[in-house]
């Protein structure tokens, strides 16, 4: 360390620091995509050394070299013990086991600025008994799920359309793919509201503990799917909620974001080459990877409307076919929500909704 000019040691290092470093996150990007380890994964949990693990590596990797760096020019470890210290509260796991209980993210100023950005309103179509359980599915994903973050996870006891003032006592968390767990500063703010891992045994136990859920079922899948003048939802093949609705009594509750997919234009649509490689990158991350048009999203008049929750049997083992027939039903009666309610909320005219 002391050897080495200071001037000299920075470009180096850190080369060859970051080349090791992603040499390595290739081979656990392998291991990541064949456990789903970043996306939710369907069913045991991995063992939490290798979660841990996973995230020491995407974090060394990420910032280790940087703050050695500046460190080292500074001669004071500073950075680096702050950087081993946070390692700490960053692998601690909260997000498999209910999240914070302190959810003080859902009244940040920047959380009701998009929402005013958006001008997002939620509407009711019917009303919700704070003693059941319910599983919210919104649709469509859109680049960012803007509807599901600052329309559900938004409190004001002030606001009288926000969702704790239209349906007093459903308390509930939103789930998000594991990925963004990895990435410091963003993992706090998911954390704060209320946001909280979409793996399957992290879903069951939010459920054990008495809350709601609310999700998008169809993932970044959807989100490439994403095209402001034509509104697509991908939730056929999309049995695991479903399932999850049926093993826990829950309702599902099927929810429309209308204009979620007016805030960003999208390149490279039908071009094979590049959607192989979106694919990929959502396969291994389970986040999606757009080329969008613009930066800064498009202001648009984002409208939730809120289905009417369908009842679901408490069943240990869920049959294929039961889950099927409640999956047909869902779409049914979210097909029915957009159509009775496209020609109100719509800024546009838009073909039918299309449901892959």
């Amino acid at each position: 360390w002391d050897s080495c000019p200071k001037r000299m040691w920075y470009p180096t290092a850190m080369w060859q620091w970051q080349l090791m470093g992603f040499v390595f996150l290739s081979v656990l990007s392998r291991i990541a995509e064949s456990k789903a380890a970043m996306r939710g994964c369907k069913r045991e949990p991995i063992p939490s050394w290798l979660d841990k693990l996973l995230r020491v590596a995407f974090l060394g990797v990420l910032a280790g070299p940087t703050v050695v760096a500046i460190d080292r020019q500074s001669g004071y470890p500073i950075l680096t013990v702050l950087l081993i210290a946070y390692m700490v509260p960053y692998t601690d796991l909260c997000e498999q086991n209910g999240g914070w209980k302190n959810l003080i993210g859902r009244q940040a100023f920047f959380v009701r600025w998009i929402r005013s950005y958006f001008d997002v309103k939620l509407i009711k179509t019917a009303e919700l008994s704070p003693q059941n359980t319910y599983i919210f599915g919104v649709h469509p994903h859109g680049i960012l799920p803007f509807g599901a973050i600052c329309g559900l996870n938004y409190e004001n006891k002030k606001d009288e359309d926000t969702f704790n003032s239209l349906f007093p006592g459903v308390h509930f968390r939103t789930l998000a793919a594991t990925f963004c767990f990895y990435i410091p500063g963003y993992r706090e703010m998911m954390l704060s509201g209320g946001v909280v891992d979409a793996a399957r045994y992290s879903a069951n136990r939010v459920l054990e503990m008495g809350y709601s859920l609310a999700l998008v079922p169809g993932g970044a899948t959807e989100a490439l799917h994403n095209h402001p003048d034509h509104d697509v939802v991908y939730i056929r093949k999309r049995f695991g909620f479903v399932k999850l609705a049926l093993e826990a009594g829950a309702s599902l509750v099927p929810c429309f974001s209308f204009n979620e997919c007016n805030t960003y234009g999208v390149l490279g649509v039908s071009n094979p080459t590049i959607n192989k490689a979106r694919t990929k990158f959502q396969a291994i991350f389970g986040i999606s990877l757009p080329l969008v048009t613009n930066i800064i999203p498009m202001k648009a008049q984002i409208r939730i409307v809120i289905g009417k929750p369908i009842p679901c049997p408490k069943t240990d083992e869920p049959s294929r076919e039961l889950v099927q027939q409640y999956l047909d039903r869902y779409i049914d009666e979210l097909t029915a929500l957009y159509n009775d309610n496209k020609d109100k909320y719509n800024s546009t005219q838009k073909p039918p909704l299309t449901v892959i």
